[in-house]
């Protein structure tokens, strides 16, 4: 059997990345959950095994549901405002040359057809002048595409507020927006008129691909006597009209300026003697002596919408330099355009005509600009949380060397580990921040001048007494020796094995007024089997010896089930010292 390779469209990502941020963006009701929940947690206290350079990210089931997590210090939780669709940023820069938007380019997403300016405003290319460079910056925010003097024709599709640009714009990537209603910031407002006035299966541009030869143009007639089908040409102008009769049927005539300007007819019997061209529909506002006119090849545009109207711009040399769309019509899917005139002179040339995106140029600009990445943007600074009773508590001061994207972590409250409710995390429960850390609220057994003799250090790995004698005492099932001196030997090593967490944080309590009390903060809290890590009125002591440090009085484990939830990004880096005054952003890119 043979096999069948498929590649999913640019659709399928984009509508991926849709989805997703339309879930984030969603309200959960009282019996169900539709939302999703992130929370970007910074981690990995410990250092690297060649701190400060990070180990290598790894991908699997261990690092990604069990290991990364361990080393959980803090979350925040990110918000609708704080995603975005973003897309390749492209500046534009003098003297460039630009990719023009072409409905049938086969790769068009990895093409420079649009441009950020430094005014923040973002414009389609549509027609790049035959790929010549563009010196003149696109500026405004008109509805309809434009032409600059250096042949160039753009679309404006939106602009970058000031507050999106802090959040989202970087070297690499600018934020796209799709608006489903205008909102009430000047850039939305001038968006929104632009996407209500997008027309769905427009033409805007046809490209000569063949120039022809032989073709004659007047590019400035004045004209001298008209009625409703008739207009009488001066001799005046750079190129008079011609004497031969016949010598125009078949062109088109378009009056440019003046009286009935606008207007596009096809002659259709020309009088070389009295200059005088009959045309085959009425004007519906007659010419006057003040009207100025073009005659130039016919451009007919055939296809399966209605209203495209352009005319044939013809070069010193006779070949057809470029088409000039007059009204770009609605509702195509497929066209053809045929450019045509008097069987006496010129032939050979040929246009492609360029659809609109369905729903028109600037009717969705995530889909038009390939928008199939979302940035995450989220900011920490300084302690996050309540730090007197541990809510949300990031505390500052620490150090951290993995940045995770946690979604909907099972969210708990725990206290002297007894869980008196647990639930995913939806939009009406989820807080501002999550401490995955365990807490301690532990008096020190020694004091001397208001200081512990046996301080809790940052990195410390502590065990407890309740486990040190069941280990000593021949009581933990993984321990086999019966000899008591390697079992008095072995107590502390067994401990440890049996109940464990790391030191991430340590302060004085706040909340109490006998210096002895201080706050522990743990991750990496792990225990053997059914043995509880930590309780209260545990006796605390470290890795490193027997000697009874501190009693818990109270104990408050993680906001959220430490191996709950789905990382769906992790990344390592060197070491970031958190300040109390320094605030840390996060920009993160997920590819659908």
């Amino acid at each position: 059997m043979a096999s069948l390779y498929k590649h999913a469209t640019k659709e399928l990502s984009i509508n991926n990345a849709k989805a997703f941020i339309d879930a984030i963006n969603s309200e959960d009701g009282r019996n169900d959950k539709s939302s999703v929940i992130l929370y970007a947690v910074l981690g990995q206290d410990k250092e690297w095994a060649n701190e400060p350079s990070p180990d290598t990210t790894t991908h699997n089931i261990q690092t990604l549901e069990y290991d990364v997590k361990r080393n959980f210090i803090g979350g925040k939780k990110i918000n609708p405002d704080d995603i975005s669709f973003v897309t390749a940023r492209i500046d534009w820069e003098y003297n460039t040359v630009y990719s023009m938007f072409r409905d049938i380019e086969l790769d068009i997403y990895n093409k420079n057809f649009y441009v950020l300016t430094d005014e923040y405003n973002v414009y389609k290319c549509l027609y790049n002048n035959n790929s010549a460079a563009s010196t003149v910056k696109p500026t405004g925010h008109s509805q309809i595409p434009f032409t600059t003097s250096d042949g160039y024709t753009w679309k404006y599709m939106y602009s970058i507020s000031l507050g999106e640009a802090r959040k989202f714009l970087t070297a690499s990537y600018m934020p796209v927006k799709t608006l489903e209603s205008q909102g009430n910031s000047v850039e939305n407002a001038r968006q929104w008129v632009v996407q209500q006035a997008a027309s769905n299966g427009s033409i805007d541009v046809l490209e000569v691909n063949a120039p022809g030869f032989g073709y004659v143009q007047i590019s400035d007639g004045v004209v001298e006597l008209s009625t409703d089908t008739t207009l009488k040409l001066s001799n005046a102008g750079e190129n008079p009209p011609s004497p031969v009769d016949n010598f125009y049927n078949g062109c088109s005539v378009y009056i440019f300026s003046g009286s009935g300007a606008g207007q596009l007819r096809r002659i259709i019997n020309y009088e070389g003697s009295s200059k005088t061209l009959t045309v085959n529909t009425d004007f519906s506002t007659p010419a006057n002596t003040d009207s100025r006119v073009i005659i130039s090849p016919t451009v007919t545009i055939i296809g399966d919408g209605s209203g495209a109207l352009a005319y044939a711009r013809v070069a010193n040399s006779g070949a057809v330099a470029n088409v000039s769309v007059l009204n770009t019509g609605s509702h195509y899917t497929r066209a053809k355009a045929v450019i045509t005139a008097n069987s006496i002179h010129g032939s050979g040339a040929s246009a492609n005509v360029i659809i609109s995106p369905l729903g028109g140029h600037g009717a969705d600009p995530v889909k038009e600009l390939g928008a199939d990445k979302i940035m995450l943007n989220v900011t920490t600074k300084g302690i996050e949380g309540v730090s007197a009773n541990g809510n949300g508590y990031i505390p500052a001061n620490t150090s951290f060397r993995t940045l995770s994207i946690l979604k909907d972590p099972i969210l708990k409250v725990n206290s002297n580990n007894s869980i008196t409710s647990e639930a995913i995390a939806n939009s009406s429960n989820s807080p501002t921040t999550l401490s995955f850390m365990t807490r301690l609220v532990s008096s020190y057994i020694q004091m001397d001048n208001n200081e512990p003799v046996n301080p809790i250090q940052v990195g410390d790995i502590l065990t407890n007494e309740r486990n040190r004698a069941r280990a000593e005492f021949g009581q933990l099932e993984f321990v086999t020796d019966t000899s008591l001196a390697i079992l008095s030997r072995d107590a502390l090593k067994n401990a440890v094995q049996a109940a464990n967490g790391s030191v991430v944080f340590t302060r004085k309590d706040e909340t109490e007024d006998d210096n002895s009390f201080y706050t522990i903060y743990l991750n990496n809290v792990e225990s053997y089997g059914k043995y509880t890590p930590f309780t209260k009125d545990d006796i605390l002591m470290t890795s490193e010896s027997d000697v009874k440090v501190a009693v818990v009085e109270r104990i408050r484990g993680p906001e959220a089930n430490t191996f709950s939830g789905e990382v769906l990004y992790t990344e390592n880096f060197e070491p970031v010292e958190r300040k109390i005054d320094q605030t840390e952003d996060f920009k993160i890119i997920l590819d659908f």
